[in-house]
C-alpha cells in the first residue's frame, strides 16, 4: 500500500487484517476509537447521528481508503462521532491509534492522512448541500447511486424503512418518491430490493 519501506515494514507489522459480513456495525456514535480502519476490500458506509438517535448518511468508504472522523477523533482524543456500518462484505485493515501520529514522519503517510481528511470534508460539504439545498427525491436518488457505486452493483437489498431512516424522512414519503422513480424508468422495485437503471 505504500512505497516508502521503512514505512511499509512498519504497516505491514501493525496492522491486523479482519474480515467482516455485510450489515456488521463496526463503530457507533461514542465508542472509544482504538484502531483506524482502512479498507482492503469491500465499503463503508458512515452515518452521522442526533442526540435522538435520527441517523443521516455521510459518506462512503471505498478500497483504500480510510475515516478522516476516525483520524481526527483519535488524534483529538475524543470519541466517535458517526456510525460505521460494513456496506457490502469487506476486508479491512486496522492501524492502532497510536500510530497515526507517530508515522507524520513519513511524508506518505502524512500525505495520505492529510488526502484522507480533504477528500473527506468535501463529501461532508456536498452532503450538506444536498441536504440544505436539493429536494428530496433529488436527495434520494444521489443516496442510492452512492450505495450502489459502493457495492458496484445495480441492485440494492434494502427496504423502504432503512432508506427513511438514513435520509431522516417518514417512510411513507420515501415509498411515495420511490413509487415516482419506478414511474420515470429509473428503478425496479420489489419486496427487500430495489434495481437501479441509470
Amino acid at each position: 500500500m505504500f512505497a516508502d519501506p521503512t514505512l511499509r515494514h512498519e504497516f505491514e507489522h501493525v496492522a491486523l487484517h479482519k474480515s467482516f459480513v455485510a450489515g456488521t456495525e463496526i463503530m457507533r456514535v461514542g465508542d472509544t476509537i482504538t484502531h483506524i480502519p482502512i479498507v482492503e476490500k469491500g465499503s463503508l458506509r458512515i452515518l452521522a447521528q442526533d442526540g435522538d438517535g435520527h441517523e443521516r448518511y455521510l459518506y462512503h468508504i471505498l478500497p483504500g481508503e480510510s475515516c478522516a472522523s476516525s483520524l481526527t477523533c483519535c488524534v483529538s482524543k475524543r470519541v466517535s462521532s458517526v456510525r460505521a456500518v460494513v456496506e457490502e462484505d469487506a476486508e479491512l485493515l486496522l492501524v492502532p491509534v497510536r500510530y497515526v501520529d507517530e508515522w507524520m514522519v513519513h511524508p506518505e503517510w502524512r500525505k495520505y492522512v492529510n488526502e484522507t481528511q480533504a477528500q473527506r470534508f468535501q463529501e461532508l460539504l456536498e452532503a450538506f448541500e444536498v441536504v440544505s439545498f436539493r429536494k428530496l427525491d433529488e436527495q434520494l436518488w444521489d443516496h442510492l447511486v452512492k450505495r450502489s457505486h459502493a457495492t458496484g452493483q445495480h441492485v440494492l437489498h434494502l427496504t423502504h424503512q432503512q432508506i427513511a431512516d438514513e435520509l431522516s424522512s417518514p417512510r411513507e414519503v420515501i415509498t411515495r418518491l420511490l413509487q415516482q422513480l419506478r414511474t420515470r424508468g429509473k428503478v425496479t422495485l420489489a419486496r427487500g430490493f430495489i434495481e437501479l437503471h441509470p
